[in-house]
């Protein structure tokens, strides 16, 4: 089947020179690039070029066409199309000033100005619009009989004519175009005229002085010929008479220099043999600036060797120069040498050089005093005084210690953070270039001998080094010395504000101390930096974990009442009914901190044995222990404070009884949402499913760092939290069933006797009017089967406990209800024993001895049925009610039945 022939329907760019990138819009171009099988712009054939894009869609260059011109598509199954839109080609004017792909040729006439061309390439239409194809201009005998006269188009002929010009290059062009050109000429003009007023605006003084100086020199002139009254070139004939004389003189006087010129030959010649001596103290300055002093050394040790015993007297005045400058020099390089901040390449240079030009040995030992000084200045000054171009910005630590409750982790880096990263960016740096250079001085390195006494000396500079920078990392991190034992608690506890840095400071002194064991220090030094690790390492795991136990006491604001499905399906993992989010993210919580212990704290360090020293310590077992049970009770506490919250003091239950007198609870009368389900359900769900199934995942997650085992304070952790949870447990649902079992059987007497009930003047009903329960039964049934549903909603498990309760509570409830009433008459009788019948047979799923024992009271206290037809009635009416209320019977079956 033929497809609707392709339309163009719009275009972008509407005009241009050939090879024009061209947008072609319009309908019906195919489905296919393989249906595009021609495509002309301007008569031009340009389907090589063409790229199918959409079936609205396709993208060409234009040829050679010139001109408007219509822009054909043709397909496979559509055939020649139409188009409403034209594409104007035209050919663009190239000049010498315009970039081209080709060379445009220039001629040059003999003034050195550029000519100007007649070849079409090189016209410029003065009037800024495109010149137009000359096929389309009329051809030249046609235009030599319109214009008869001499005359020419080309803009540089003397017979130039504006009409022929037009005729020939804008026969086609609109008479708006050419008042545009118009105005684009006169502009033109105008700009270069007004550039040539503008010239002689600038420099009209420069002119007028020139033509005053033309008029004096035509005065002076004039007035010499009227006093002399001689030819002017009779003066200049004596004039170069006298020039000539002048000249003679000038070159005896030149002869006579001849001699003097030869002597200073001569002595320019010794000078050019010893021109290394005269030139060496110009040398020692070039060379001073440039900082090339081992070629300055050279040099003054050569001079030294070749001069300083010479008697001549411009030698000895020479190499006095020579001594001053490197007096200069020597005072420099002291100053330079103890001037830091300076790299450890410059010092051992500076010591070398300063040996080599005095000859003394203590310059190496200054060096090491200014940067041993230089360290300690940098490790106590402020932050904002040390120096910047040794220290970087800090990096962030792991992202491991980041916690949302952390406000600091989210803002600025903590100040005292910030000085520990700076001094360890500062002694990383600057130690290990002051061990190298002592190393250098004692090792004959720098060229000199060390005194006897530099040994200690230099040892008891990098211990101070050492102790200034643990000094330091202790003073702002408050890490106490020694183990973890009460007394430190409060030391510790504003470390807790910048707790989630104290892993990467750990980090930051592992790699110091590794960095320093290559360098082979004494032992007393790494003894040093061990420890401080040690004590960091203590001191992390007791800020890690009381920093954990303060966010799981805090989770209670994280929690949201929506059931987590994903945490209560886990395999393996099974939940007894649905929980929250909370249980995940106390074991989240627990697990982030067990890692981050992992990473920093339990990573042994390099000469370290296999058994981590915190392992090994007792005081250190038994205070995680602590701090791990401290945790779990702080998630018992998130639990007590949830059930005491306002969302679960307004989830309170409404009864029928409750609507029908209006005695609702104001917090329902309120427009805020309640969780969908029973939050202290929820709770209570979450408290068995952390005992059940999170409490062990926890216990393995925390063995994981004494080596997979549960050591005895892990296991008295656990014993503790199982205690409380279990406590826990008990109130809540102590909590939950006063809540529940109050208002329940509080609505059972306001029911029995709604409507002015009363069982001693029940009217005698027909056999068809009996046989439905009163009201209070039938409300008791509904709202346990709503307290049952809600249960099996959240905690199946927990079902036949919660009911086994609450049936207990209404049987006592009933039982005292029935022994009050005084009177009943016969259907009385007959209904109270149709209502304790069908209820006590509903409950007994849910019935224990004492609930038995209260429904049993209570039949007692109602009297016999006198006669065997009233049995027959109320066996009639029980079948009938059972079989109205067989759903409501089959909500109460026990799960286990």
């Amino acid at each position: 089947m033929p497809a609707p022939a392709p339309v163009v329907t719009g275009i972008s760019p509407k005009e241009g020179p050939p090879g024009t990138r061209v947008t072609i819009r319009g309908e019906n171009f195919g489905n296919s690039p393989r249906d595009l099988i021609g495509l002309t712009i301007c008569g031009c054939n340009c389907i090589l070029s063409a790229e199918w894009i959409t079936p609205n869609k396709i993208i060409a260059r234009s040829g050679p066409g010139n001109g408007k011109g219509d822009i054909v598509v043709i397909t496979r199954l559509g055939g020649v199309g139409g188009c409403t839109v034209q594409f104007r080609g035209y050919m663009e004017t190239v000049g010498p000033l315009k970039e081209s792909a080709v060379w445009v040729e220039e001629e040059i006439s003999s003034w050195g100005r550029r000519a100007l061309t007649t070849t079409a390439m090189q016209q410029q239409d003065p009037l800024g619009l495109s010149v137009e194809d000359s096929s389309k201009s009329l051809p030249d005998d046609q235009m030599n009989e319109y214009f008869p006269h001499p005359s020419s188009e080309s803009l540089s002929s003397e017979d130039f004519l504006p009409a022929r010009f037009l005729l020939k290059h804008h026969r086609g062009t609109s008479f708006d175009d050419l008042k545009a050109g118009l105005s684009h000429l006169q502009r033109k003009v105008g700009a270069h005229k007004e550039g040539q007023l503008s010239f002689l605006k600038a420099n009209v003084g420069a002119v007028m002085d020139q033509l005053d100086t033309l008029c004096v020199l035509r005065d002076k002139f004039e007035m010499d010929a009227l006093q002399v009254r001689m030819m002017p070139t009779i003066s200049l004939e004596q004039s170069i008479e006298a020039s000539r004389r002048e000249a003679d003189r000038l070159f005896k006087e030149v002869l006579n220099r001849r001699d003097n010129a030869d002597a200073a030959r001569n002595a320019l010649s010794a000078m050019q043999r010893n021109k290394f001596l005269f030139m060496l103290p110009t040398s020692i300055e070039k060379n001073s600036m440039k900082g090339d002093y081992d070629l300055i050394v050279n040099d003054y040790t050569r001079a030294k060797s070749l001069f300083s015993d010479s008697d001549i007297d411009i030698f000895k005045k020479v190499f006095e120069e020579v001594d001053k400058r490197i007096d200069a020099l020597i005072a420099r390089l002291k100053t330079h040498l103890t001037t830091m901040p300076c790299t450890l390449d410059d010092q051992k240079k500076l010591a070398r050089n300063l040996a080599s030009l005095d000859g003394e040995n203590n310059h190496a030992w200054n060096a090491i005093e200014a940067r041993f000084k230089y360290l300690l200045e940098s490790l106590t000054a402020p932050p904002e005084k040390q120096p910047e171009n040794l220290l970087s910005p800090a990096s962030n630590p792991p992202a491991l210690g980041a916690n949302a409750g952390n406000q600091n982790w989210q803002g600025e880096l903590p100040s005292k953070v910030q000085v520990v990263e700076d001094s360890l960016e500062v002694f990383t740096f600057q130690f290990p270039e002051l061990w190298k250079l002592g190393q250098a001085y004692f090792s004959g390195e720098l060229q000199v001998e060390a005194s006897p006494g530099h040994n200690r000396l230099f040892k008891d500079m990098v211990l101070k080094s050492i102790k200034t920078l643990c000094d330091l990392v202790k003073e702002n991190l408050t890490v106490p010395s020694g183990t973890l034992t009460p007394k430190h608690k409060s030391s510790s506890k504003s470390s807790t504000d910048f707790g989630p840095w104290l892993p990467h400071c750990l980090t930051e002194m592992i790699i110091l101390y590794n960095s320093l064991r290559g360098l082979d220090l004494p032992s007393e030094a790494l003894a040093q930096v061990n420890s401080l690790i040690q004590d960091l390492r203590f001191h992390c795991l007791f800020v890690i974990l009381k920093q954990t136990t303060d966010q799981v006491r805090m989770l209670y604001k994280q929690e949201n009442w929506m059931p987590d499905l994903q945490s209560s399906t886990l395999p393996g993992r099974q939940s007894s009914g649905l929980v929250t989010s909370l249980p995940s993210l106390f074991e989240g919580k627990i697990t982030e901190a067990v890692t981050l212990l992992k990473e920093s704290i339990f990573v042994n360090i390099p000469g370290e044995s296999s058994v981590n020293p915190i392992l090994t310590n007792p005081t250190v077992h038994s205070q995680y222990g602590s701090l791990v049970q401290n945790i779990f009770h702080a998630f018992t506490q998130t639990l007590e404070h949830l059930s005491s919250s306002k969302e679960v003091q307004s989830a309170s239950p409404m009864f029928l009884s409750q609507i029908l007198t209006g005695s609702v609870p104001s917090s329902r009368s309120s427009s805020k949402k309640h969780p969908s389900e029973n939050p202290l359900l929820l709770i209570l769900s979450n408290c068995l499913h952390t005992r059940d199934v999170v409490l062990p995942s926890v216990m393995k997650t925390l063995s994981s760092l004494t080596g997979g085992q549960e050591t005895p304070p892990l296991a008295l952790a656990r014993e503790a939290a199982v205690n409380s949870l279990s406590t826990l447990d008990r109130s809540i649902c102590e909590k939950y069933l006063e809540s529940k079992t109050d208002p329940l059987v509080g609505t059972i007497e306001p029911s029995m006797y709604i409507g002015e009930f009363d069982w001693a003047k029940l009217p005698e009903k027909s056999a068809t009017q009996r046989g439905d329960l009163r009201p209070y039964i039938k409300e008791i049934i509904a709202n346990l089967i709503s307290v049952n549903c809600e249960v099996q909603n959240v905690l199946p498990s927990q079902c036949q406990r919660i009911q086994s309760y609450i049936v207990e509570m209404i049987a006592e409830e009933v039982s005292r209800l029935m022994s009050c009433i005084p009177n009943f008459n016969e259907e009385g009788v007959l209904q109270a024993h149709i209502d304790l019948t069908f209820l006590r047979k509903t409950l007994a799923p849910f019935s224990t001895p004492t609930a038995r024992a209260f429904f049993n009271e209570a039949i007692e206290a109602i009297p016999p049925l006198e006669n065997d037809k009233q049995k027959r009635l109320l066996e009639q009416v029980f079948i009938g009610i059972e079989a109205r209320m067989r759903l409501q019977l089959l909500s109460l079956t026990s799960p286990s039945v």
